[in-house]
């Protein structure tokens, strides 16, 4: 059964930079991370990100694009294909990718908008309907997540 955390950030707080955070932590307790995203642009976008968002750390990473180099551990993509080695995905797309159980744990970050609310209250039910053991973290103060 995959472990789906839902993160709730508050009004106004960015998701993307919060994903890197995610993904930064989740690499240093040794996961291989894949960011899933809606489109190559939101890909390229948390590509840039991932290289910028701390001046003093850096995360290697790479655009996924069917292969990946072994030690890359994390990858950043789109659509319907994934590196079957990671161990977290990072969705930031609408829907809930059709290979998100592959996974031994999914993130979904909740934006403080009420568009991003409602996506999320659809993907948290199809969440419970389905195999997974879901948990909800309200973030109050992105600092302590940085």
């Amino acid at each position: 059964m995959s472990r789906v955390d839902f993160y709730i950030l508050p009004e106004g707080a960015g998701t993307d930079r919060f994903a890197c955070s995610i993904a930064k932590k989740a690499w240093l307790a040794g996961n291989r991370v894949h960011i899933h995203t809606q489109s190559e642009d939101n890909a390229k976008n948390i590509d840039d990100l991932l290289w910028t968002f701390r001046d003093i750390s850096f995360i290697p990473h790479e655009l996924y694009d069917g292969t990946v180099d072994e030690e890359t551990p994390v990858t950043i993509g789109f659509g319907n294909s994934f590196p079957e080695q990671s161990q977290v995905i990072i969705n930031l797309d609408n829907d809930i990718p059709d290979f998100a159980s592959s996974f031994d744990r999914i993130v979904e970050i909740v934006g403080g908008d009420e568009t991003n609310k409602e996506f999320a209250r659809r993907r948290y039910k199809q969440y419970k309907s389905g195999d997974y053991e879901t948990h909800d973290h309200k973030i109050d103060n992105l600092q302590d997540h940085g």
